[in-house]
């Protein structure tokens, strides 16, 4: 809140945007670039015990499946690589989600799965990101080497000096997202505003997510920008053995590949069923793990089609902890920067990108409507475990005056005119080569 004296802007303060002191200077000093990046937002402090029922809170976790999964339907279109993160999505597009209203709200809702009431969705998003600080686990020695579990998800907003956004939206961010709004100059300078939002984005990722936003994506009529970052790694709950690590083969759709397996024996949920075997590998700390869905030869689409997370509830629920043999390849790869536009638009959030938008709840003075939402990714899987990161940027716009263009590719009338408004001459040209 903005108002009764509780909900000022705290504004014109410089901040060193998570560089650390290297950047600062060495000694905590802002540099000049970083001099120029003031922030602005509520002085509500984040809610660090949001009360939520256990109820909506499972609500929020379904719903968030369900969305993953009909994204996953509309990005994996072809047997290409592909790796996104679903949480990271859906909490940049929650802190856009506060501020819509109207058939906006309601059309971002279906598409999204926001089953949950505003007023209910944000506190419980807070709440999960709040558990997962917990899964956090220090580097400890075992017999396997260091073992150590990180889970970092970090919210910001970023938007035009001197905008004005509505009191209530900006104590939603504070209180729920814990995410201030950076102010940039993206009329004045849309390059180095693009500049300073990426090398934030790589910091927080550990510099596995570079140039999220592409150049040119921001321009003078960017007003906001929203970004969420995850980064993730941990180590194996028991750790795959390197010097059994062997060069086998791999059946790729577009023919064998000869790529490092890693081999190893352990205690692990496992289930299957009609076409398909499942385990959930733990990391260190038993609170996450990678679940392998693997499907039999030639099978792999069908199964894929049948994705949903109604079916993963089910089937991950059925496993039994066995003793299991693993075989699993080593691999690396970046997927993204990617537009979730079409994709979204798909999934029926339409109105959101065009002129009927309404994020009247987000800012006055304005209509504003999502520009673009871009996604990057990272994965890293080896012997010791796995290192993940991924971010997401919804551009929100306004609605300028479009620049006015002139294609005179059809037959059209000419005129020739004298500075007193005289027509010396008139025409027209209906075949240019005639």
């Amino acid at each position: 809140m903005l108002s009764k004296g509780h909900g000022r802007w705290i504004a014109g303060a410089s901040i060193c945007m998570g560089f650390g002191l290297a950047a600062c200077g060495g000694d905590g000093v802002l540099s000049p670039v970083d001099q120029e990046v003031q922030e602005a937002r509520s002085d509500l402090a984040r809610d660090t015990n949001p009360a939520v029922a256990d109820a909506d809170y499972s609500t929020l976790v379904a719903d968030n499946n369900a969305f993953a999964f009909d994204l996953y339907h509309e990005l994996a279109t072809s047997s290409d690589n592909l790796f996104y993160s679903p949480l990271s999505i859906s909490v940049a597009l929650a802190m856009t989600y506060a501020g819509a209203r109207s058939s906006t709200e309601s059309e971002m809702a279906t598409a999204l799965h926001y089953s949950l009431p505003q007023g209910v969705l944000h506190p419980a998003f807070n709440r999960l990101t709040l558990e997962l600080d917990t899964r956090n686990v220090a580097s400890h020695p075992t017999e396997e080497g260091n073992k150590s579990v990180r889970v970092s998800l970090v919210n910001a907003a970023w938007a035009q000096q001197n905008y004005q956004f509505v009191p209530d939206y900006l104590d939603t961010l504070a209180l729920n997202y814990d995410a201030g709004v950076k102010l940039l100059d993206f009329g004045g300078n849309p390059a180095g505003s693009t500049d300073i939002i990426n090398d934030w984005v790589a910091v927080q990722t550990e510099q596995k997510i570079k140039n999220l936003i592409p150049d040119g994506a921001i321009d003078s009529l960017t007003r906001l920008v929203l970004t969420n970052t995850l980064y993730f790694y941990a180590n194996w709950g028991t750790v795959f053995n390197v010097e059994q690590t062997t060069n086998d083969v791999f059946h790729a759709p577009a023919g064998d590949q000869t790529v490092p397996m890693m081999h190893g024996d352990l205690s692990a949920p496992y289930g299957e069923g009609d076409g398909w075997q499942m385990a959930d590998l733990p990391y260190d700390g038993g609170k996450l793990s990678m679940t392998i869905i693997l499907p039999e030869a030639g099978r792999f689409d069908e199964i894929r089609a049948g994705l949903t997370a109604d079916w993963l509830a089910q089937n991950t629920a059925a496993m039994t902890v066995q003793e299991i043999g693993v075989s699993l390849p080593r691999f690396e790869f970046t997927w993204g920067s990617t537009s979730l536009k079409p994709a979204l638009q798909t999934l029926g959030m339409v109105q959101a990108f065009g002129a009927g938008a309404d994020f009247s709840g987000m800012a006055t003075g304005e209509e504003l409507y999502i520009g673009d939402v871009v996604h990057k990714a990272f994965v890293g899987v080896d012997e010791s475990g796995t290192e993940a990161a991924a971010a997401t940027a919804v551009l929100m716009q306004n609605f300028g005056m479009p620049p006015a263009y002139l294609i005179a590719d059809r037959p059209f009338i000419f005129l020739i005119r004298d500075a007193t408004g005289t027509l010396l001459f008139v025409g027209q040209l209906t075949s240019p080569t005639a």
